[in-house]
């Protein structure tokens, strides 16, 4: 369906209802799941976009990160862009006109445009898709192209919830197409270098691998009630498999990452890319052990309810894996100008992992990496890149995952870290007494026994009282929240907690069911 028929489409979609996975972690199929896409109405020709064929490739998404997709892609050799797929028909109209029109360095291409994906989905000339949506329908969406019989590249965090990404490895496993995550720095030269390094004993024993994103973040206001999605988009689609619920905030497009209904927060936005280096750094290849947060959302009250300021600390094997997110600046005096951010060892954004023979710092371009030595001297620096849509349409090409820099088993793991970060958050307690310094007392007592989160933890509480949050006037502008301590199993699950562990996956509206 082309995006001139999306809004005709509306009445039909609106008459959707919740509808109940019913399904455990491992696995299981959804109800209703063989409705949940039209099968395509041809076989895709098995010649085309395997053995060196031209790959014929969509986009879903295009607002932002979407659109360097086709940029990107329209400059890989044997990959073509052929069609585009958004709800919002504005945004729909705007980029196919871009295209057609060229640029300096693109000449000008055509594209079929849709306003429902499904209609995408049964071409039988289009190989492959990328999707770049909001969180919350990448799962679905990944689903629903797989079974479709499309290859499929999924924006990073790939699922919502724990539950979608172990879905989507079900999926590609399942139709045996190739399905690759967005955590470009898996095909970065100097990345791969600094974690072979690592893995190779470089550093000896590890003590800690920890990520960082100091990244600013300022409030995104509020508003005094139910809004109005913009005229152009199709909100119900927008929404997709989550429940129906009215537009809460002021913008629509990227503030939705602050809201938990739809994004992950900073953990699992820019927080995923360190997440993902700090896990391969460990060699781990599961699920974390145990989880704990601290944290919450400073400054100025907004609609916002993911923390802005967190650290959570993963138990990988005994080895610690620490995360710790800041969005306020370095101090108060900087809320009102240009945001400088904290550093940790230099860093604001990027990765540390600490050894019994120095540290490996990663930085944030995913194109530099350096070892220093336990007194702090530079001994090895790596520089280089590396094209991660060209490793995605090579192993499409090539008929094979195994090609993949970031594979969907992958993208499932490091996803899944950073939602049970956002869990053990969303199932802590609230600090609340008036007593600013009987809460950093608790916070103190919340993370004894691991030290690695007691060391975050002291020093994110001067950040907060740098800014005033923990200040003489109170806790101020926000409640820390002791997030609860996880203990997860070998099948994700949290042992010993069901109500925790019933938030890992989530009922979908129907016709977004997968």
């Amino acid at each position: 369906m082309h995006g001139s028929d999306m809004h005709g489409r509306r009445a039909f979609l609106a008459q959707g209802t919740l509808g109940a996975l019913g399904l455990a972690i491992a696995g299981g199929r959804a109800r209703g799941q063989d409705d949940a896409v039209p099968a395509a109405t041809a076989v895709a020709d098995p010649a085309r976009g395997a053995s060196g064929g031209e790959v014929r490739l969509a986009v879903i998404g295009l607002r932002s990160r979407g659109w360097e997709h086709v940029q990107a892609f329209a400059r890989v050799p044997g990959c073509r862009v052929v069609a585009f797929c958004d709800v919002d028909a504005g945004i729909l109209a705007a980029r196919a006109a871009e295209c057609a029109k060229g640029a300096e360095k693109r000449p000008p291409f055509e594209v079929a445009t849709f306003g429902d994906v499904r209609a995408l989905l049964a071409r039988d000339d289009i190989d492959a898709v990328s999707i770049a949506t909001p969180n919350h329908t990448h799962a679905m969406l990944a689903c629903w192209a797989l079974a479709a019989g499309k290859h499929a590249y999924v924006e990073k965090p790939v699922s919502h919830v724990v539950d979608e990404g172990a879905r989507i490895v079900e999926a590609a496993r399942a139709s045996g197409k190739v399905c690759a995550t967005g955590t470009q720095a898996r095909s970065s030269s100097a990345v791969r270098a600094a974690i072979r390094f690592i893995h190779e004993g470089g550093l000896g024993k590890v003590h800690c691998s920890r990520g960082l994103c100091y990244k600013p973040r300022r409030p995104i206001g509020r508003v005094g009630g139910p809004q109005f999605a913009p005229s152009s988009v199709d909100y119900d689609r927008w929404l997709g498999p989550v429940a129906y619920r009215a537009l809460r905030r002021a913008n629509l497009h990227y503030d939705w990452h602050w809201d938990l209904h739809t994004g992950n927060g900073d953990l699992g936005n820019q927080g995923i890319h360190q997440m993902d280096i700090a896990r391969w750094a460990l060699g781990w290849e599961r699920l974390p052990d145990a989880v704990r947060s601290i944290g919450g959302r400073f400054g100025a009250p907004d609609d916002g309810d993911s923390p802005n300021t967190q650290v959570v600390s993963f138990d990988c094997g005994g080895t610690p894996l620490v995360f710790e997110v800041r969005g306020l600046p370095r101090d108060r005096a900087q809320q009102a100008g240009k945001w400088e951010m904290d550093r940790y060892e230099g860093m604001e954004i990027g990765n540390i992992v600490h050894g019994e023979k120095g540290t490996v710092r990663i930085s944030n371009s995913y194109t530099a990496a350096a070892y220093f030595d336990t007194d702090g001297a530079l001994v090895e620096e790596w520089k280089g890149g590396g094209d991660h849509f060209a490793n995605f349409i090579e192993a499409v090409r090539a008929g094979d995952p195994a090609r993949l820099s970031a594979g969907i088993a992958e993208g499932h793991l490091s996803s899944a870290f950073c939602h049970y970060g956002i869990l053990s958050h969303r199932a802590g307690r609230a600090l609340r007494p008036a007593n600013p310094a009987a809460v950093a007392r608790m916070g103190d007592e919340a993370c004894a026994g691991d030290a690695a989160l007691l060391e975050a933890w002291g020093r994110m509480r001067a950040h907060l009282e740098a800014n005033g949050a923990m200040g003489a006037e109170g806790i101020g502008t926000g409640d820390l929240v002791v997030g609860r301590p996880l203990r997860i199993a070998a099948d994700g699950r949290v042992e010993g907690d069901a109500e925790a562990t019933a938030l890992l996956s989530r009922a979908c509206r129907e016709p977004f069911v997968f």
